[in-house]
């Protein structure tokens, strides 16, 4: 009588997803263009609820099967239309639901810890970052586990009294300009493949005012010092690279979440930016807009 209770249910929905005509035909149950359908799963027993149909909005169909052998069930599902979104009820009954996204920061950064004669400036230095995220909801919508990948890169603007240039030690220090050079501009950029893990908590229900903390590893795939300068009407610019940035740091992050305003993100980098005698001891840390 189970595995009758079993091939109606599987019938049913095959039937949902064919449009098939409203009808009983022996033991299956034909429901067309059903507007909702829910499976509950709890230990042996799954609950299948239908709500809606083409002919009958007020639809209510709920059926009880037991299930002695759960190791027989199989699932399977294919959807073009909600490719990212998947829900189960997990065995407290609490939804489990996977989605993506798409994100993009924008932002002031600047350096901690650096000597003075580096003169980092916090304007124009900044940041643009975009990651793609899969956001676990384990135990409904309020909490979320994210975890993805992303790229960053960081503008560092300088004074335009010196420049980047390498020493005899292969060691990146600052070179003032020649008086007879104008227009200058210094800056370093910074490339980098990002893996961030973050958890998110909301406090209400509409998850509007909500809280992420996370981590995220940084994969410094390039670094360039740059000046740009003017000398006898002519512009020069001179990139130096492989300037010795350390190939993996680390970085923490906090976002606030924020009804009717683009949320705030701050990150911050304990990680030394250039390995050991490679140039100065320094820590990256950038604030801004998080879409």
């Amino acid at each position: 009588m189970n595995m009758k209770k079993i091939m109606m249910a599987a019938l049913l929905l095959g039937s949902v997803c064919g449009k098939a005509s409203a009808t009983i035909v022996g033991d299956t149950i034909v429901i067309e263009d059903a507007k909702k359908v829910r499976i509950e799963t709890r230990d042996t027993v799954q609950r299948l609820i239908i709500n809606g149909s083409k002919d009958d909005p007020q639809l209510h169909y709920v059926q009880r099967i037991s299930i002695p052998d759960t190791s027989a069930v199989r699932r399977s599902m294919k959807s073009v239309k909600d490719f990212n979104k998947i829900t189960i009820k997990n065995k407290d009954g609490k939804p489990s639901k996977w989605e993506s996204s798409f994100h993009i920061n924008v932002g002031l950064t600047s350096v901690l810890d650096a000597p003075e004669e580096y003169d980092f400036k916090v304007w124009p230095s900044f940041e643009i970052g975009i990651s793609w995220l899969g956001d676990w909801h384990p135990y409904g919508k309020k909490n979320v586990w994210s975890i993805g990948l992303g790229f960053d890169w960081h503008n560092l603007a300088m004074g335009d009294d010196k420049y980047w240039v390498k020493d005899a030690n292969d060691m990146m220090v600052m070179h003032p300009y020649a008086d007879n050079q104008t227009e200058r501009s210094t800056s370093l950029q910074i490339f980098s493949l990002q893996v961030p893990v973050m958890y998110t908590h909301y406090f209400d229900n509409r998850c509007k005012w909500g809280l992420t903390l996370g981590a995220a590893v940084n994969f410094n795939l390039s670094a360039t010092g740059n000046r740009h300068f003017e000398l006898a009407g002519e512009d020069y610019d001179v990139a130096t690279k492989k300037i010795g940035q350390r190939p993996v740091t680390f970085e923490g992050m906090v976002i606030a979440h924020i009804p009717s305003f683009p949320d705030i993100y701050c990150k911050y980098s304990p990680s030394k930016f250039f390995k050991d005698n490679r140039g100065p001891e320094m820590k990256l840390l950038s604030f801004g807009l998080y879409f």
